[in-house]
């Protein structure tokens, strides 16, 4: 990993200072967790990005002004503020190819659960063409999130341990929990797949 600049040094401290007098459904509310994300991404990728490079001095001032902006609660000014960090982390996901931690995974399951709808309606028993679709869906996605992981690609990398506010946070590098539960998934289809063939 790259040696972080200065400037991304300077946010994260402001942003860590701001964050140490806030509540946490403040934190979330004004996405300070994510702008922390998208200046990280912005710096390491503004050396060959213009555009990046732009999104430096827009984070710059987003940072300057949160703490004003969250002391007087303006609801137009927050939506803009969040709009801002949106459009920076959507150029991030379109220009340079990042995705949200679990992207993959939602997106799986989501085509595994109309697959295995599919499949259990040719079977007659849409019980048993849900989980083995799932578990399918399930397992693929965990493997390209974890190859998205891999070529660090994830927008905000989630990072283990407790945070600021004692939440714990998970490994989601482990996709070995995500695969069993596919697994299980996937068994239990087949076993009900078999129980309603063996009716006929």
């Amino acid at each position: 990993m790259k040696e972080r600049s200065d400037w991304y040094t300077g946010i994260a401290g402001q942003i860590s200072q701001l964050k140490d007098t806030l509540s946490e459904k403040v934190y979330k509310k004004y996405k300070l967790d994510l702008l922390v994300c998208v200046a990280e991404r912005v710096d390491e990728f503004s050396p060959e990005c213009g555009q990046c490079q732009i999104f430096r001095d827009e984070i710059s001032t987003l940072t300057r002004e949160a703490s004003y902006l969250v002391q007087a609660d303006d609801k137009d000014r927050r939506k803009a503020h969040i709009k801002m960090i949106n459009g920076i982390a959507g150029h991030l996901q379109k220009q340079h190819k990042l995705v949200p931690d679990g992207y993959y995974i939602g997106i799986g399951m989501a085509i595994g659960a109309g697959i295995g709808a599919a499949m259990g309606a040719a079977l007659k028993g849409i019980g048993g063409g849900l989980p083995i679709g799932i578990g399918i869906g399930l397992a693929l996605g965990a493997a390209l999130d974890a190859k998205a992981r891999k070529e660090n690609r994830i927008l905000c990398p989630r990072k283990t341990g407790p945070d600021s506010f004692g939440n714990i946070g998970i490994d989601f590098s482990v996709n070995k929990t995500v695969l069993i539960i596919g697994l299980i998934a996937l068994v239990i289809g087949g076993i009900v797949v078999f129980i309603l063939l063996s009716r006929n």
